[in-house]
């Protein structure tokens, strides 16, 4: 028992004293640690996190961009067919072309043989009457 160190006044031997504040400062350092790798890790998340929030809005502009492009050639479609022919207009042209029909329009060179022809019919008749009126 002389190899004992003497208790001191809390009743711990000054081994098993250091013995314990060398554990707790084990521990201490052991949550220190792990203090440590969350910060870092926690750091990195925040930091992924920016840039993702970052990418985000680049988006939205850009979705908000291309949204106004859209809806100004929307507007430009809407302005041109505001200056084609509505259906009301449409169907009176068609009306009046089913009136015409042009289909039995005829071309001048048409015209120039039918007549041609009528007067060389005339002239034949002419000639015919005249030839039995002298016999």
């Amino acid at each position: 028992m002389a190899d004992q160190s003497p208790p001191d006044s809390s009743g711990f031997p000054d081994a098993r004293l250091y013995v314990w504040v060398k554990s707790l400062e084990g521990k201490v350092n052991n949550l220190l640690r792990e203090v440590t790798v969350l910060k870092n890790d926690l750091i990195r998340k925040n930091n992924d996190l920016k840039k993702e929030v970052t990418t985000l809005a680049e988006d939205l502009i850009n979705t908000k961009h291309e949204q106004e492009m859209t809806l100004q050639k929307m507007d430009l479609i809407i302005k041109e067919l505001k200056k084609t022919a509505g259906i009301e207009e449409v169907m009176t042209l068609r009306k009046y072309v089913d009136f015409w029909n042009p289909m039995n329009f005829v071309t001048r060179q048409d015209l120039d043989r039918v007549i041609e022809a009528k007067l060389q019919e005339r002239e034949a008749t002419k000639i015919t009457t005249m030839t039995q009126e002298t016999r």
